[in-house]
């Protein structure tokens, strides 16, 4: 075996090595990424709720659209208040549908935002509450 293909075979071999270690070295590199003072982070899908004003071909109906306006009353009384880290409205389709979702300090004040605003959504007609992660 020559030297040049001797050098190759020992640059594949470092190549290989590397592609087969490099897995263990990006996990042992994210072990310190995790929050400091928790035991588990936090799932984010459990400290959002979304609120879905929806239509029928004929645009959001009034009593949809009341009960999102006052939705959007308590979530803003709720960030002042520090209990809402996130508020984003965002218009989802072409008949004014929105949907509102909110980011909370934690799955307690989550879960109380969720039960107050689902009460307030109750019996209305393309109203929708639920719980889960704010799209980006």
């Amino acid at each position: 075996m020559s030297f040049h293909q001797t050098a190759y075979a020992l640059r594949s071999i470092k190549g290989i090595l590397l592609v087969l270690a490099m897995p263990i070295l990006l996990m042992e590199a994210g072990v310190g990424c995790a929050e400091l003072g928790t035991s588990e982070a936090k799932d984010p899908a459990e400290s959002s709720v979304s609120v879905y004003a929806l239509s029928r071909g004929k645009g959001v109906p009034d009593e949809a659209r009341g009960v999102l306006d006052h939705a959007r009353q308590i979530l803003k009384q709720g960030q002042e208040q520090g209990e809402v880290t996130r508020l984003v409205e965002r218009r989802i389709g072409l008949e004014g549908e929105t949907r509102l979702c909110a980011e909370f300090v934690d799955e307690t004040v989550a879960d109380r935002f969720f039960h107050q605003l689902d009460q307030l959504s109750l019996g209305v007609d393309l109203m929708n509450i639920k719980k889960g992660m704010c799209p980006p």
